[in-house]
């Protein structure tokens, strides 16, 4: 062969060479990449899934209750008193009617409210139909149907909120579709069961408002582990369309995702227990396949770019080494040297075939000839990369593996190497194995994160800045609590008020007022109107903006918290005594001590809250007096205490043993208050039947 065959010959040759073992990077590289790659988008969305599941629970929660109150206020009405107990009154039944049509008419997503007699026959119905309210005369029995049976089982004043699915009239499911939500209460007279009020709640607009998500597709699945909603639609209500959509067949690990709560290890998926309505459901979240395949397509570009930039630059080195005559290897060698971490091609007994400069000063040797043909299992006493047998022996049963390694040098320096290892067929040699070796030098990645380690332990210690700012996070999370105190503490009023009015307009109506029901209307509007007034003031307390040091009466305080939760108390059957001395001022921030109380009280009042739990007596004494030294308050209750193991972590940031929405700030935060701003101390321990909170507070 002359010399422009040969020459062309080994050109060619070696730039096949080329591109394997540029591909083979490139393909190394990418696929490391794109692991790293989905796990950091996976935990990039995570706390915005986590907020997500937060808020579509609140919103799912806020709809029900709405609808509570509304069958609260029917229930309560002179109206449907009258109608229970005179049924065949046809003027009383308009008016409740009446109401029914009003209710309807002014929350657009009730589209039926019923009320069904003790056996379940329909005795008072309205619909919405194309958006107008209309009584329905032909009635139904509904006595087979489960929302009735199991209503029916509820003691008086509880509540029955049924799954999400299709609406069924006369026994077939209802088209267009209605995602419905049954909200629904016992009714009794002189503890006589007469029926129920019933709500249809028309979901399709909550269902919009939970699936328009930007980053992620989302799946309701019910606890049989049937699709309730998915984002093909041809797959949504699964079990009562039998399509036969089952979760198992799209999502395999569908069990061991509930069993991780929340997370998946595969990076695919966020799961959710709600459990709001009669049965638990499931709320499952992925991120849009578009976003992950955007990345993937930038990933994609950047290895690519890189593959041709190296290839292009080692192009002309093999074409010139080629036309040269130079060893059929040089070509190859050379761009193996020109890449800064060692690299290796060995057969299946471990004699080096092809090693870079790098790997030859690792092992020692200032030229890498002198390391070509020995056998690398003869180094392993030093420790050295890609001299260990067993890791050999399985990458060639596996085809590949990666590992760290590390090396220490003469001048006790330590290296350390992200490997990874390949079984491949070299050059196309048939039933011949070779191991090709790539050693990513991540040295400086791991001293970058040592100093890392060192810059958070730095941060450590200006933690205590940070005490302030999560104080006023802690006082927006107690005005909303607060809210919600409002919310109770003037329900009862002002429906008072409102059927005051309701009784004003139907007496005008019907030309049956008189100066004695006029009077008598009008003297519960003026002190239901007075209390509102009056109660306003307690809660000023908690929404004043200023911070100023004064001096506040425990007793005061005291007072008005009680005035705050009374409801709570009442409607827990909770008992507070008081045992304190009135005389005991102290100087500081009020608003911040009267929170801390209010965070102990709360605490308290949500142990007697929980349901399934037994209590002897349901008490909550609030003990303040003095000594030489402290002004000391305590605060105890009969609610079962605190298991041992966890009573001196109650006060550690983000400890909670509620199981939802708390973000167990509260009393560590209390704790800084105290500690902080008043200079004392507040521990916690168990006393007879529950938990005492003792705060100790030295005289000024």
């Amino acid at each position: 062969m002359n010399y422009s065959i040969s020459a062309k010959k080994n050109a060619y040759f070696f730039i096949i060479i080329v591109a394997i073992l540029n591909g083979l990077i490139t393909f190394l590289m990418y696929n490391y990449f794109k692991n790293s790659l989905t796990e950091s988008l996976y935990k990039k969305n995570l706390e915005i899934a986590k907020l997500e599941f937060i808020q579509t629970e609140k919103e799912i929660k806020n709809k029900i209750d709405h609808f509570k109150l509304i069958l609260e206020n029917v229930k309560i009405s002179p109206h449907f008193i009258h109608y229970l107990n005179n049924n065949s009154n046809w003027e009383k039944k308009a008016l409740l009617l009446h109401d029914f049509e009003t209710f309807s008419k002014t929350n657009k997503n009730i589209f039926q409210f019923r009320f069904l007699d003790k056996n379940g026959i329909e005795e008072l119905r309205v619909d919405k139909i194309n958006n107008k309210v209309v009584v329905i005369n032909k009635l139904q029995n509904k006595g087979n149907r489960y929302y009735f049976k199991k209503t029916k089982l509820l003691k008086n004043n509880q509540f029955y909120i049924s799954d999400f699915d299709l609406n069924i009239e006369n026994g077939k499911i209802e088209i267009p579709y209605k995602p419905t939500i049954r909200v629904s209460t016992p009714i009794y007279l002189n503890d006589t069961f007469k029926g129920i009020l019933i709500i249809n709640y028309n979901a399709k607009e909550l269902i919009d408002y939970i699936l328009e998500q930007r980053i992620f597709d989302v799946y309701y699945m019910d606890k049989n582990k049937n699709f309730l909603l998915h984002p093909n639609k041809e797959k949504s209500w699964s079990s009562q369309l039998k399509t036969n959509y089952q979760v198992k067949d799209e999502i395999k690990n569908i069990d061991n995702l509930i069993n991780n709560e929340l997370t998946d290890k595969n990076h695919i998926y966020y799961i959710n227990k709600f459990s709001i309505t009669d049965n638990d459901f499931f709320i499952i979240y992925s991120i849009k396949k578009q976003f992950y395949k955007n990345e993937l397509i930038e990933l994609k570009k950047s290895i690519i770019s890189m593959f041709f930039i190296i290839f292009l630059i080692t192009l002309p080195i093999v074409i010139l080494g080629s036309y040269l005559q130079t060893f059929q290897m040089k070509i190859l060698e050379t761009l193996i040297d020109s890449l800064p971490f060692p690299i290796v091609l060995k057969d299946s007994k471990g004699n080096f075939i092809l090693v870079n400069t790098s790997l030859s000063k690792l092992y020692g040797f200032s030229n890498k000839h002198s390391l070509l043909g020995k056998n690398s299992y003869k180094f392993k006493d030093k420790d050295l990369p890609y001299s260990n047998k067993k890791i050999d022996s399985e990458v060639l049963s596996k085809k590949n593996i990666k590992f760290e390694d590390s090396l220490i040098l003469p001048n006790n320096k330590k290296l350390y190497f992200d490997t990874r290892l390949i079984k491949i067929t070299f050059l196309g040699v048939l039933n011949k194995d070779f191991i090709l070796g790539i050693a990513i030098d991540i040295t400086e990645l791991k001293e970058l994160n040592k100093d890392l380690e060192n810059k958070v332990l730095e941060e450590v210690s200006n933690r205590l800045l940070m005490e302030e700012k999560l104080s006023k996070k802690l006082k927006q999370a107690q005005v909303g609590n607060l809210i919600d105190n409002i919310i109770l503490q003037w329900k009862y009023p002002l429906n008072l008020i409102s059927l005051s009015v309701q009784s004003l307009e139907i007496d005008s109506e019907t030309n049956n007022i008189t100066a004695d029901k006029l009077s008598k209307n009008l003297n519960t509007i003026k002190e239901n109107t007075s209390y509102i007034y009056n109660t306003a003031d307690d809660f000023k307390i908690f929404l004043s903006t200023e911070k100023g040091v004064e001096l506040f009466n425990l007793d005061q305080i005291i007072t008005t918290l009680e005035r705050i939760l009374k409801n709570r108390f009442v409607k827990g059957s909770i008992i507070i005594e008081k045992n304190i001395d009135k005389t005991i001022n102290l100087k500081g921030h009020k608003s911040e001590f009267a929170q801390v109380i209010l965070n102990i009280l709360n605490n308290s009042l949500d142990e007697f809250d929980i349901a399934n739990k037994k209590f002897k007596e349901k008490k909550i004494l609030i003990d303040i007096s003095h000594d030489t030294k402290f002004y000391n308050i305590k605060i105890k209750d009969t609610a079962g205490g605190i298991e041992p193991k966890f009573i001196n972590k109650i006060f550690e940031n983000n400890f909670t043993l509620k199981e939802k929405e708390s973000s167990g700030m509260g009393l560590s935060i209390s704790k800084n208050i105290i500690i902080n701003e008043f200079k004392g101390k507040i521990t916690a321990y168990n006393e007879n039947l529950g938990t005492t909170i003792e705060i100790n507070i030295p005289f000024n």
